[in-house]
């Protein structure tokens, strides 16, 4: 089974908020995906640009990595973006 909680060992205390912080996805090839993860951004961000994500197929074309920059604001953000990501059944893991 595997353990879809995001991990708590993130070193927390070393953070400064405001952060930019580049997050990176895998998850299942399609446009599903870039949908589910920009609604997720678009959530915990308003002003999320859903153009500034980069999608790179992976070589057998089954999976995407999407890429974005966020900046976050404050810990619990941090947490709850990942929450979510973590519950899209579409995603595989969240970096």
């Amino acid at each position: 089974m595997t353990n879809r909680m995001p991990s708590r060992e993130l070193q927390e205390h070393l953070w400064v908020f405001p952060m930019d912080y580049p997050i990176k996805l895998i998850g299942l090839a399609g446009e599903e995906l870039r949908q589910a993860v920009n609604d997720i951004f678009l959530k915990h961000f308003p002003e999320f640009d859903g153009s500034t994500m980069t999608v790179t197929p992976s070589r057998t074309g089954k999976y995407h990595s999407v890429t974005a920059q966020l900046r976050f604001i404050e810990l619990e953000q941090v947490h709850a973006v990942y929450a979510d990501l973590a519950a899209c059944p579409l995603i595989k893991t969240a970096l």
